[in-house]
């Protein structure tokens, strides 16, 4: 089978995990976490790339921004080992955007998350970047501000779109408004307190229109919607091993999914082979570690009895 091309844009950044034994933190001035702390690469769009890439098939085109440091030279070095293209990946910034994540034993974790500058930028369309879009079976978009440009491109050139906008509380989020209208559709169950998940989503696709929308419920498992079924589905977590942390696990779950239904797979077991995929991948620490190939994923996907419910047909 032919390569799938998939354009992936967005935030990469340096990343630093860190092992705490429970929130709030008790203070002392220095403790030593021997093996604790742990530094990769990271960032939503680099998450996603090289999940893409470790699947198999796919040839990925990764564009954000980085800084003229050295951080920024040590993402693109990384990128590059990849083998993911990095001729959109932009210096841009004076400093690259850097993360830490606190996780405790029962893996909470509290993530700080500087951006430096990245939200006051806008990616621009170059002739050479509108070809790639253009080449691209589907538009992989994180909700970044300087994302809106290639976003209005790839939907003037009519090409299939794939968002997560993560956290919303209401489905006229200004901010995620543009993003929300995207074919493929991702978000959080957090912030959507005391609401009917269900009704929500409806409310989502009768304005937004979208193909597929995923609501990823965390250890409670999944909900998706299928707009041309007519019918939303909720899906058990699974567990394939003991679980280090969580950092990465929705970019996973994204990730995954976008490989198997670009692939022609039903929604549904697209979604069951997505929770192999993240249920192996938080058994190590790391927004970008642990991920399994297409093979290995149906290979384990054999043995897993999901638990699959049909919530409603609307």
């Amino acid at each position: 089978m032919k390569n799938k091309i998939i354009y992936v844009s967005g935030v990469v950044n340096f990343e630093t995990i860190i092992d705490v034994d429970s929130f709030p933190i008790f203070y002392c001035p220095i403790e030593y976490p021997f093996f604790g702390v742990n530094s990769d690469i990271s960032g939503q769009a680099y998450n996603v790339a090289k999940a893409l890439k470790t699947l198999g098939g796919n040839d990925v085109v990764l564009s954000g921004h980085v800084g003229k440091d050295l951080l920024g030279k040590v993402v693109v070095d990384q990128i590059k080992k990849l083998k993911i293209d990095t001729s959109s990946i932009h210096e841009t910034l004076e400093s690259t955007p850097n993360s830490v994540s606190l996780v405790d034993r029962d893996n909470n974790v509290k993530t700080y998350m500087d951006l430096k500058e990245i939200q006051e930028i806008q990616t621009e369309v170059t002739e050479k970047e509108e070809e790639k879009i253009k080449a691209a079976d589907i538009v992989v978009i994180t909700n970044s501000n300087f994302n809106r440009p290639l976003l209005k491109k790839a939907k003037e050139l009519g090409k299939k779109v794939a968002t997560d906008v993560h956290i919303i509380g209401t489905i006229d989020d200004e901010y995620n408004a543009d993003f929300m209208s995207s074919d493929i559709l991702f978000l959080s169950k957090k912030g959507l307190d005391r609401i009917n998940y269900e009704d929500f989503l409806i409310s989502i696709y009768e304005k937004y229109h979208n193909e597929i929308i995923v609501l990823g419920e965390g250890r409670e498992g999944a909900m998706i919607l299928d707009a041309k079924k007519h019918v939303i589905y909720h899906i058990d977590a699974i567990t394939l091993r003991e679980i280090v942390n969580t950092v990465g696990s929705r970019d996973a779950l994204f990730s995954a999914f976008i490989h198997f239904y670009l692939r022609g797979v039903d929604s549904l077991e697209a979604l069951e082979l997505s929770e192999v995929f993240t249920s192996y991948k938080i058994g190590e620490a790391g927004g970008s570690n642990g991920f399994l190939t297409q093979k290995e994923v149906k290979a384990k996907a054999k043995d897993i009895d999901f638990d699959v419910y049909k919530i409603k047909e609307f």
